[in-house]
C-alpha cells in the first residue's frame, strides 16, 4: 500500500492526485500514519533550526505549535474541539454524538484547543537541548500510534462517519506495523528507554478510548483526532519531565 493517501489525509503537503484520493484508500494507509509523523517530526526539526538562528528560544517554541498545526492543516485540532463540545456539553451518547456534528465551536472547543496548544508550548519551553531534536521527531509519530492502538481497541459510536472504514483496515497489520515503526524509532532515538513515551502514547488512548466508550457509546473520526492531539500534548510535557530529572540521559547511556 502506498504511503501517498495516509500523506495526503494527515498533512497539508503537497501529494499528486489528492483529490482522487479516497477515504478508503487512507484506511488501507493506516500503517504509514507514524511514517508520516516522522515526516511530520521532521519538518518541525528543519523549522526549528531556522527558528533558532534568529529568534529567541520562547518564540521558537511558539512557532513550533502554530506550524504543527499548520503542516496537519489543523486536522486533528478540528477534531478534538468538536470531541470536547460533544463530550462535555452533552448529557446522553445520542446528544454528545449530536453535539460533535455541530460545525460550531463552542466554549468547551475553544478551552479544549487552547489548553492542548498550551500545554505543547509548556513542554517545548521545558525540553532541554539535548533532547529536542528527538522528541520534535518522535511526538508527532507516537501521537499517530496511539490512534491506531485506539481505532481497533474501542467500537466505533455511528454506523457511519470519515472514520467508521477505519476500524475493518486497523488490525491487525496497521497497528501491528506502525506499531513496529514507532517503538523502534522511539528506541532508536532514546535508546531503550524510549519505550516510555511509546507506553505512555498507548495509555493516552485507552484511557481516552474507554471515556469516549463510556460517554458517547464509541469512538468517532473527531475522537481519534482528539486522541491525536492530547497525545501529542501528553508526550511532549512528559519527556521534558523526565529530561529534566535527569532521566533521559539515563536511558540514552543504558
Amino acid at each position: 500500500m502506498s504511503p501517498l493517501p495516509a500523506l495526503a489525509f494527515l498533512t497539508r503537503l503537497p501529494v499528486p492526485g489528492r483529490k482522487d484520493i479516497a477515504l478508503d484508500d487512507v484506511a488501507r494507509s493506516q500503517l504509514w500514519f507514524p511514517g508520516v509523523g516522522l515526516l511530520v517530526g521532521a519538518i518541525l526539526v528543519a523549522i526549528d533550526r531556522l527558528a533558532a538562528r534568529a529568534l529567541p528560544d520562547p518564540s521558537a517554541d511558539v512557532i513550533i505549535v502554530v506550524a504543527l498545526a499548520a503542516v496537519t492543516g489543523a486536522l486533528h485540532l478540528d477534531g478534538l474541539a468538536d470531541a470536547a463540545d460533544g463530550m462535555l456539553g452533552g448529557h446522553t451518547p445520542a446528544r454528545r454524538l449530536e453535539i460533535m456534528r455541530d460545525v460550531h465551536a463552542g466554549t468547551y472547543a475553544i478551552v479544549a484547543v487552547v489548553s492542548v496548544l498550551a500545554l505543547k508550548w509548556a513542554g517545548l519551553a521545558a525540553l532541554p537541548s539535548n533532547v529536542r531534536v528527538e522528541t520534535l521527531l518522535l511526538v508527532p509519530c507516537l501521537a499517530r500510534f496511539a490512534m491506531l492502538v485506539a481505532i481497533p481497541a474501542f467500537p466505533y459510536g455511528r454506523r457511519e462517519g470519515v472514520g467508521a472504514g477505519f476500524r475493518s483496515h486497523a488490525w491487525p497489520a496497521a497497528t501491528v506495523i506502525g506499531g513496529a515503526t514507532a517503538i523502534t524509532a522511539s528506541v532508536v532515538l532514546l535508546g531503550p528507554g524510549g519505550l516510555y513515551p511509546a507506553a505512555a502514547a498507548i495509555a493516552v488512548a485507552l484511557l481516552f478510548g474507554m471515556t469516549a466508550t463510556r460517554l458517547a457509546g464509541g469512538m468517532t473520526g473527531d475522537l481519534y483526532g482528539a486522541t491525536v492531539e492530547m497525545a501529542e500534548a501528553a508526550l511532549f510535557v512528559f519527556i521534558a519531565a523526565f529530561a529534566n530529572r535527569g532521566w533521559v540521559d539515563a536511558w540514552v547511556l543504558q
